[in-house]
């Protein structure tokens, strides 16, 4: 800091307006300089006098009551709500931008793949076209499918307690064929869509489209879509017992 700006900061330096970064290099200025820390010393010996030297006048009451009064007269300016502050508007429009550039740029392949498995579903209830191979085996499901796609579906009789296969059939999800295995608990349909991964594996997600909860989720052979209107623990223990049997081989 140089000394002129010494000159310009030394009464709000003695008056203790500074922040602590500023009083830190008027200090270290006034230790090296002598020129500067005389002019210190010269307006505080004027500060001292000038206190001495002024009697203490007490404002009468009627001063102040005046005061108060034409305080009270002046109009506050109301100050605007979060809602009627510019800035709120141009960052919302801002961020709807950016979520639309988003979506448009970085679709979800999910949730589209979610919304056709549920089309595909809920069609073949509507039409009681559950299947097209109508067998509980997979020794005989399997081979149907896989004589009319370019894949072989891995194929669990049982995926859970109280489940059984009723067949499959073969969907179109995004122009691809995909396998569909149909199982039923009670009343309860499910539809389990799969097919190869290829370059893009199915994140895991759940939603719920059109009142069917659907889940998605991959692994190493295929991706999988589920739907059904299973309870949240149904789908779940479904889930994990369909995975436990993939992973342990215990599949055709």
């Amino acid at each position: 800091m140089k000394c002129e700006e010494i000159r310009h900061f030394i009464d709000a330096y003695l008056d203790g307006e500074l922040d602590s970064a500023r009083q830190i290099e008027v200090e270290q200025h006034l230790a090296d300089c002598p020129s500067c820390r005389s002019l210190l010393e010269e307006r505080q010996a004027f500060r001292a006098f000038f206190v001495a030297a002024v009697s203490d006048y007490k404002a009468p009451p009627q001063l102040e009551t005046k005061v108060l009064a034409a305080l009270r007269r002046v109009p506050t300016r109301r100050k605007p709500s979060l809602w009627q502050q510019p800035w709120i508007y141009a960052t919302a429009v801002v961020a709807l931008s950016v979520c639309l550039a988003l979506r448009i740029l970085f679709p979800d392949p999910e949730k589209e793949f979610a919304r056709q498995a549920v089309l595909r579903h809920s069609s073949s209830l509507s039409t009681s076209h559950l299947v097209e191979v109508a067998s509980p085996n997979p020794v005989i499901v399997k081979p149907w499918l896989t004589a009319r796609l370019d894949f072989a579906p891995p194929l669990v009789g049982s995926p859970a307690a109280g489940y059984s296969l009723v067949g499959g059939r073969v969907d179109k999800i995004e122009n691809r064929s995909v396998a569909t295995l149909v199982y039923k608990h009670g009343k309860d349909v499910v539809s389990l869509f799969c097919w190869p991964p290829d370059k893009e594996h199915l994140s895991p997600s759940e939603r719920s489209i059109e009142g069917y909860r659907v889940s998605t989720w991959s692994n190493a052979q295929c991706n999988y879509v589920l739907v059904s209107k299973l309870s949240d623990k149904a789908m779940h223990d479904f889930m994990d017992s369909f995975r436990v049997q993939i992973q342990s081989g215990a599949y055709l």
